[in-house]
């Protein structure tokens, strides 16, 4: 039926050639005798093997498991590795002439056919006609109440926890976190979080919980953990759900805050050391001394200066003097 329905559009897609369907059954039959006769699984005939139990050519072979993938049918679980020179030198001297392994394929249903199927059954006891009115009369479940049987009602979907989902939020946006925590949202952390939320636990605390957990277990976390949450689950087991108190970046956090107010109270006293400007007068001993000796030497300057502008006076007059000649009486 698979065949019939789909080998139209599957055509196009197959690259070695069409294939009749009388000689895809045939060799479908064939494959299907390697198989597990339950499950259809642990099917590895080379095309060798299948090519002279049909009667068909390798090519064919090779034909009808491309339509057999392509129609949905059948899957090849682990492809063929080539072998090496070295192998095939190995093989050749007990015989074997084969070049490569053999793939795994298992066979089974269209998925496509069996959801038809599925959809088009009726129900098991029900009948054909569209009725669906209760033909029964008579009831037996009087005394039932609607709470159900163990008067407790329908489950419902707890809340997740709210500090749980704020710390996993924290977490996710931290740029310390590692990657794998973004790959579930806040909500579906917060039951894991719940406990170490209630206790104060920040973004840090966890970042520093994994850099632990690693350097004393020794252990590797790969980029794409296969289950992130049950790994948190794990490390947080391994610290101990009775010492949640015990905040990993506890000790980090003083020791910033420590170093924070430190900071803080040396700069404020190079602040209060500092001695402001108080004018031109202003300023200790060392300060008034240095202002006199600077005034006493701009008065030196000046008084050299008048000096010798003086000198530079005389002479000239005497200058002017001698070139006139004795004055006349």
């Amino acid at each position: 039926m698979a065949y019939d329905l789909h080998y139209s559009e599957i055509r196009p897609q197959m690259g070695n050639g069409g294939i009749r369907k009388p000689a895809l059954l045939a060799i479908a039959a064939a494959r299907a005798r390697y198989a597990d006769h339950d499950t259809g699984r642990n099917c590895r005939p080379t095309n060798d093997q299948l090519a002279d139990a049909t009667g068909f050519s390798v090519r064919q072979v090779q034909r009808a498991n491309e339509a057999l993938r392509l129609l949905g049918v059948a899957t090849e679980i682990l492809r063929g590795r080539q072998r090496t020179l070295t192998e095939r030198l190995a093989s050749w001297r007990l015989g074997d002439r084969g070049r490569g392994w053999a793939s795994v394929w298992v066979l089974h249903d269209s998925a496509w056919l069996a959801s038809v199927i599925h959809r088009l059954s009726p129900h098991l006891v029900g009948s054909l006609f569209a009725c669906k009115s209760s033909l029964l009369r008579e009831f037996t479940t009087h005394k039932r109440t609607p709470a159900g049987a163990r008067g407790r009602g329908a489950g419902r979907r707890r809340c997740p926890d709210k500090g749980g989902s704020a710390l996993a939020r924290s977490w996710r946006a931290h740029p310390g976190a590692p990657p794998w925590s973004r790959r579930y949202s806040a909500d579906a952390w917060a039951a894991m979080l719940a406990g170490p939320a209630r206790h104060g636990w920040t973004a840090g605390d966890l970042n520093q919980l994994i850099t632990d957990w690693l350097g004393i277990t020794g252990r590797r976390i790969p980029d794409a953990p296969y289950k992130p949450i049950g790994l948190l689950g794990a490390i947080l087991a391994w610290h101990g759900a009775e010492n949640l108190d015990d905040r990993p970046a506890a000790a980090d956090e003083a020791r910033e805050a420590e170093e924070l107010a430190a900071a803080a109270a040396r700069v404020a006293r190079q602040v209060s050391e500092l001695t402001p400007p108080n004018g031109p007068d202003g300023g200790g001993a060392g300060r008034v001394a240095a202002r006199e000796a600077a005034l006493e030497a701009v008065r030196n300057a000046a008084r050299k200066r008048t000096e010798e502008a003086a000198v530079q006076a005389a002479q000239l007059q005497d200058a002017v003097r001698r070139a006139r000649g004795p004055e006349e009486v």
